[in-house]
C-alpha cells in the first residue's frame, strides 16, 4: 500500500517536473522570440534613423551649396555692377571730352537721325544740351542721313528749349510725341548689351 502511495507521489512529481520543464522551455522560447523581435525592431529603428540623418545631411549639403551659389552669384553681380559703373564713368568722361573739343558732332548727327526715324514724322524739332550744341548744318546732315537710310524726307528744326544732359530729344511740332536720345537713355537702352560684353570679358 505504501509502495503504491510512493509510486503515485513519484508519478505526480514526474508529471510536475515535465510540466515545469515544458513551461520553462515555452518561456525560454517566448523570451527568445521577444529578444529577437526587440533586436529586429531596434535594427529597424537604427536603419530608419540612419536614413533620416542621411536625408538631413543631404538637405543641409544642398542648402549649403545653394547658399554658396547665392554668395558667388551675388559676388559676381557686384563685380559686374562695379565694372559696369567703371565703364559708364569712362564713357561719361570721354563724351564730356568729345563735347568740349567738338568731337561729338558726328555722333549727335547720327543720334538725331536715329531719333527722327524712330519718331516717324515729316517735320520735327530737335532739343539739345548747351554742353553739346546742335546747329543747322547738323540738322541738314541728319536729314540727309535719314533719306539715305529710309528713302524718306524729313524736315528738322531747332527746338527753343534745352535739355540738361548731352544728347537730343526729337519731338513732333506740337510736342505731343518725342524720341529721347539723351546719353543716359541710350546707356539704359543698350545696358544689357554692355553688361553682356563686360561679362564675356571677365570670363576670359
Amino acid at each position: 500500500m505504501i509502495e503504491n502511495g510512493n509510486a503515485l507521489v513519484s508519478g505526480i512529481l514526474d508529471d510536475a517536473r515535465k510540466k515545469a520543464d515544458s513551461i520553462i522551455a515555452e518561456a525560454r522560447k517566448e523570451a527568445e522570440e521577444i529578444a529577437r523581435d526587440a533586436k529586429e525592431e531596434a535594427r529597424t529603428k537604427v536603419e530608419t534613423e540612419e536614413r533620416n540623418i542621411s536625408l538631413r545631411l543631404t538637405q543641409l549639403q544642398l542648402k549649403e551649396e545653394s547658399a554658396r551659389r547665392s554668395v558667388d552669384r551675388l559676388s559676381e553681380i557686384r563685380k559686374l555692377d562695379s565694372a559696369f559703373s567703371a565703364v559708364m564713368d569712362e564713357v561719361g568722361k570721354r563724351i564730356d571730352a568729345l563735347a568740349s573739343d567738338g568731337g561729338l558732332r558726328d555722333y549727335l548727327v547720327s543720334w538725331i537721325a536715329e531719333a527722327a526715324i524712330g519718331l516717324d514724322r515729316k517735320k520735327a524739332k530737335v532739343a539739345f544740351s548747351q554742353k553739346a550744341p546742335v546747329d543747322r548744318q547738323m540738322l541738314d546732315d541728319a536729314q540727309a542721313l535719314v533719306r539715305k537710310i529710309t528713302g524718306a524726307d524729313v524736315f528738322l528744326s531747332l527746338d527753343e528749349k534745352r535739355v540738361g544732359e548731352i544728347g537730343v530729344i526729337v519731338s513732333s511740332e506740337d510736342s505731343k510725341v518725342s524720341y529721347n536720345n539723351l546719353l543716359s537713355t541710350r546707356i539704359r537702352r543698350y545696358g544689357k548689351d554692355i553688361k553682356k560684353i563686360i561679362q564675356e570679358e571677365n570670363a576670359r
